[in-house]
Order: structure tokens, then C-alpha cells, then sequence
């Protein structure tokens, strides 16, 4: 049974990194690559207004490094703990400004694959609904002025493709817990910004949005306090008291 559990726990980078989860040709011609972009740098002043920042987790960084990273991405990654009781989740963060020309792209990360969507899981790890990958794109309150084509026009192809393969990743208790993660990480960046829409703004109203926004990102306002870390314990322990122990 332990070795059963151990196997349950390692996750196989390898087969992850072998998979397209979606698969619409050259969709980047229909867009001009929206998805390698951020969307909104021109409104920053703080932030870099050309890298678009990816989260990985320990595992997958290690494997990532391992193959060779990906040759155009010169910054060293950025390494978060978050502690759950005495366990640690560690993250690392790549700042990326290729512009979807990664080389080489088979190791582009998860989170640029499963792009445009994540998936809203319950504790089983069954598939709900579906949330914006993309922090910046949390803030469209019609699909038709989305930039991203594939969520425009292939809606359901798309959810499609990624029910059937994201099956392999909810087989891992961390990837349940992660996605859970998400979706409050998603949540209350939206309730800080006061669930305002940015294609409802005029030009003035959207330069406030975007400030407001920046600062959020920057000073983590949305997820410094005690109401999201009570959150995040709560996911961590009804896992643990699921699955046992997964960090």
C-alpha cells in the first residue's frame, strides 16, 4: 500500500512534458500569439511591461532545468516557500519574453500548455467548470472582446480537449490541490479589484484599473491576509485528510 501511495505522489514530469493538452493549429497566426504576451504591460510603470511571469512547481522546475530549460529565457527563476503546518510548497517563477519563439518550445511549461483554462476540481478531483490560466485575463466580462481566439470561437473543442487531458494530471493529489489553490488565488484577485471588467472602462477608467491592478500584483494585497490564508489551510488540510499527506 505505501508503495502504492509513494507512486501515487511522484509525478512523471516526463509523460506531462510529452502531452499538447490542447491541440488547435498555428491558433497563434489567428491572435498574434496573444497568449506569449502580457496583456497589459503597457499600462504598467512598475512592473516589466514585456515578461510575462510563469509558475512552476519544485518538480516540474527540477525536470525543466534537468532537460535544459528553455535556451532564450536568460533570468534566473524566482523561488517562493509557502508553508502549510510543517510542510512547504515551493514555487518557482520564470520570467519569460520570447514571445511564444521559446526554443526550444517542447519544454515550454504546464501553465503555457493548459493556457487559456484551468480546471475548477473538487476535492475528488472531478472537473466542474473551467477558470482563466492567466491572471490578466480574469477581468473580461464578455467572451467576444476575449483576445484569445480559441476562447472566443472553440469554446466547447477547447473544454473538450481539456477534460479528457487533464485526466492524467488529477491523478496527483497536488495537482488537485493546486488547481483548488488557483481558483481562490483567482477569486479574491477579482473581489480586490471589486470584479470590475476591464473591456467596460473608458481610457481613464481602465489606466485607474490597471494601476489598481499593478498594485495588487505587486503588493499581494488580494492574498496578504488572513481571510485567503485560512482559505488555503482549510483546501490543505481536507486534502491531507483525503489523500494523507502530499507535500
Amino acid at each position: 500500500m505505501s508503495g502504492l501511495k509513494e507512486n501515487l505522489m511522484k509525478i512523471n514530469w516526463e509523460s506531462i512534458y510529452k502531452k499538447d493538452f490542447i491541440s488547435f493549429k498555428d491558433c497563434y497566426l489567428t491572435c498574434d500569439g496573444y497568449c506569449c504576451k502580457n496583456f497589459f504591460g503597457s499600462g504598467f510603470k512598475l512592473l516589466n511591461q514585456n515578461a510575462v511571469v510563469l509558475p512552476m512547481l519544485e518538480g516540474e522546475y527540477e525536470y525543466y532545468k534537468n532537460q535544459g530549460g528553455i535556451y532564450n529565457i536568460s533570468k534566473e527563476a524566482k523561488r517562493e516557500e509557502f508553508s502549510f503546518g510543517d510542510k512547504k510548497l515551493v514555487l518557482y517563477y520564470l520570467s519569460c519574453e520570447c514571445r511564444g519563439l521559446c526554443n526550444p518550445h517542447c519544454l515550454r511549461p504546464l501553465i503555457c500548455r493548459i493556457y487559456p483554462y484551468f480546471p475548477i476540481v473538487n476535492i475528488q478531483g472531478d472537473i466542474l467548470d473551467f477558470y482563466p490560466a492567466s491572471l490578466m485575463d480574469l477581468f473580461f466580462g464578455s467572451i467576444k472582446n476575449h483576445q484569445c481566439t480559441l476562447v472566443r470561437e472553440y469554446q466547447e473543442e477547447l473544454k473538450t480537449q481539456l477534460n479528457e487531458s487533464l485526466k492524467e494530471l488529477l491523478c496527483y493529489p497536488l495537482f488537485v490541490f493546486i488547481f483548488r489553490l488557483m481558483e481562490i488565488v483567482a477569486k479574491h484577485l477579482q473581489e480586490s479589484l471589486q470584479n470590475q471588467c476591464i473591456d467596460s472602462l473608458n481610457e481613464k477608467e481602465r489606466a485607474e484599473f490597471l494601476r489598481k491592478l499593478e498594485w495588487n500584483l505587486l503588493s499581494r494585497k488580494a492574498w496578504n491576509n488572513q481571510r485567503f490564508k485560512e482559505k488555503a489551510n482549510g483546501i490543505y488540510q481536507e486534502m491531507v485528510a483525503h489523500y494523507g499527506e502530499f507535500l
